[in-house]
């Protein structure tokens, strides 16, 4: 029954995925994006891959810190590579052993690491990157906000980190002490695909209206888990968003469309690590 329902789950997100994408270039031919791409400037996407793996790495670390503060010890290089390979199962299995789980499942088999520490550390790690990514969605409301009612937008982060950071203590008691440590890596995660994201929209034309690019990247974030591996639905959130607040549409789905290549990229790496053979090593201590 489980198996069951997992495989209608991603059924349904690439459905989701493909009837999006229909929408996206039954409005924009993807003759007319794929024009508009090959104008990008490739220094400016060279420099977006390069934001886009150090968040990666930056991401990784924040991983590896959750595994130690509950005595799981084993080198950065290691969490590296299993990350690597976490994001090729994430983006490129649909209806397998998701990356999280994957990862679950090796530290357990490798180390006999008790599975419920293991998966305790992996959530605490998605949520901790969710809060990031909320709290910067607020931010980034100030844009749509004039004058002094910008200055009410500090009151919602505060509450948001406040019951956040309470919740960590009552469902997460293991990782209190590293929840400000790791919602400081979370934010520099986010920040740096919001330079990836600058760097794609600047390979274009001369960045007008940044924030909104921000903004509109951290919403199809969140909802990226109503698609598969948030394609479909990055582009068609870019589209409608470059309708409803008058920049080039076309521009913008092709911002996204560069942003899920780099992703992708990326996550190959992990099918090489996988055919080479993962090594995992156990420290007694860092």
């Amino acid at each position: 029954m489980k198996k069951t329902k997992k495989i209608t789950g991603t059924i349904i997100k690439i459905g989701v995925s493909i009837m999006l994408l229909y929408f996206v270039f039954k409005k924009i031919p993807f003759s007319e994006i794929w024009v508009i791409i090959k104008t990008s400037k490739l220094y400016w996407v060279f420099f977006a891959l390069l934001f886009f793996i150090l968040s990666q790495i930056i991401s990784a670390e924040r991983l590896w810190r959750y595994f130690r503060e509950i005595q799981f010890h084993f080198p950065k290089k290691d969490n590296w590579k299993l990350y690597l390979i976490g994001m090729f199962y994430n983006f490129f299995i649909p209806g397998g052993i998701g990356g999280d789980a994957y990862k679950v499942y090796v530290l357990h088999k490798k180390f006999g690491w008790g599975i419920k520490k293991l998966s305790a550390a992996v959530l605490a790690d998605r949520l901790s990157g969710l809060l990031a990514i909320i709290i910067l969605i607020q931010f980034f409301g100030l844009t749509l906000l004039s004058g002094y009612y910008k200055l009410l937008i500090i009151f919602p982060i505060i509450c948001t980190v406040f019951f956040a950071k309470l919740g960590f203590k009552f469902f997460f008691p293991s990782f209190k002490n590293i929840f400000s440590g790791s919602l400081f890596l979370s934010l520099l995660v986010q920040g740096l695909q919001l330079l990836t994201i600058f760097c794609i929209v600047s390979s274009f034309a001369a960045v007008e209206n940044i924030w909104v690019y921000f903004l509109v990247f951290l919403l199809s974030t969140v909802l990226s888990v109503l698609s598969f591996s948030g394609i479909g639905i990055r582009e068609w959130v870019f589209m409608k968003a470059g309708y409803y607040l008058h920049y080039d549409a076309r521009i913008s789905v092709a911002v996204a469309m560069i942003f899920t290549v780099i992703s992708a990229s990326v996550s190959l790496a992990g099918l090489f690590i996988q055919l080479k053979g993962l090594k995992l090593e156990k420290t007694d201590s860092l």
